[in-house]
């Protein structure tokens, strides 16, 4: 299994595709925009490049893509110069973006009826571990379809999950960024509360850090993130992590599952959009209650 199309080279899915090509796959490579070297670079590592999702799929025995949105992976797969047009018989689409189960499993259907069979990997960690190609992968779908697949996932990730059916590993990925959200609202207030009170930012962190309230957004997106003032744009935005907690609030009212804090959470989302950071990586949700208070949470090292 060589030869990929490969659909989508933003922030997480060109770190991806070039740990592809680095580690021997073909990729035909396809984005709705190329930057100014692009095509060169991708030319550079022995990528071709794609003039449509339509045309990557043709030949390929595995179609990737990484997306920002449900809208774009349907688009892209069903859609007029979609990749249900080009890919052939006995091939695999395995979809990588974070988007609802429900879109999943209707792309899925729709493939289905052409002999493609498709699996969901959501991926989770930073760029970072992209560009290293450490990702964890939540991975649903057919169990033998994932088998046959394991080698390419193994190579853009170190951790991989298989979780069950079509639509497991979206909603896997959906609780992961439900929790990771909602860890970082109520880090926010409570570490605008403690500077407010006067302990020092860089104290408290290392207080936190050492007691039952550590956890891993506190340790890497309020360590590395707020306390250095990194809230560059162009990563994982404050409108993206909003979208993917109205993917929960979405799959919570579709199982009569009550999401009393993930309401929360996206009003805290929200108001981090109607105050002009929504563009910025996503733990700048901080920044507007530290307008409201007159505080910093940052680091004086």
């Amino acid at each position: 299994m060589k030869k990929v199309g490969f659909i989508g080279l933003g922030a997480m899915g060109r770190p991806m595709a070039t740990n592809l090509l680095k580690k021997g796959y073909q990729l035909t490579l396809f984005d709705l925009i190329f930057r100014e070297g692009d095509e060169e670079y991708w030319r550079r590592l022995g990528g071709d490049i794609g003039k449509s999702s339509k045309d990557v799929a043709q030949g390929a025995d595995v179609i990737i893509t990484v997306l920002p949105s449900s809208e774009n992976v349907k688009d892209a797969v069903l859609g007029e110069s979609g990749v249900i047009h080009g890919v052939e018989k006995g091939s695999i689409v395995i979809d990588m973006s974070t988007i609802d189960p429900i879109t999943t499993k209707e792309v899925g259907a729709a493939l289905e009826e052409k002999g493609v069979d498709m699996i969901d990997a959501p991926v989770a960690r930073t760029v970072k571990a992209a560009e290293q190609g450490t990702l964890a992968i939540f991975i649903g779908g057919k169990k033998e379809i994932f088998e046959k697949c394991r080698d390419l996932l193994a190579a853009m990730g170190s951790d991989l999950f298989y979780i069950g059916e079509l639509g497991t590993g979206e909603l896997v990925k959906i609780i992961n960024n439900q929790i990771l959200a909602g860890t970082v609202a109520l880090l926010s207030e409570a570490l605008v509360m403690g500077v407010k009170g006067g302990v020092a930012p860089d104290t408290l962190l290392e207080a936190l850090g050492n007691g039952s309230a550590n956890s891993f957004a506190l340790q890497n997106h309020i360590k590395n993130a707020v306390m250095e003032g990194k809230f560059e744009e162009g990563v994982f935005s404050v409108e993206y992590m909003l979208k993917d907690i109205g993917f929960a609030l979405k799959t919570g009212a579709s199982l009569n599952v009550p999401l009393f804090f993930t309401g929360l959470t996206s009003q805290f989302y929200q108001q981090g959009i109607a105050a002009g950071v929504g563009k910025q990586y996503h733990p700048a949700v901080i920044r507007p209650l530290e307008e409201m208070t007159g505080v910093k949470v940052r680091s004086k090292g």
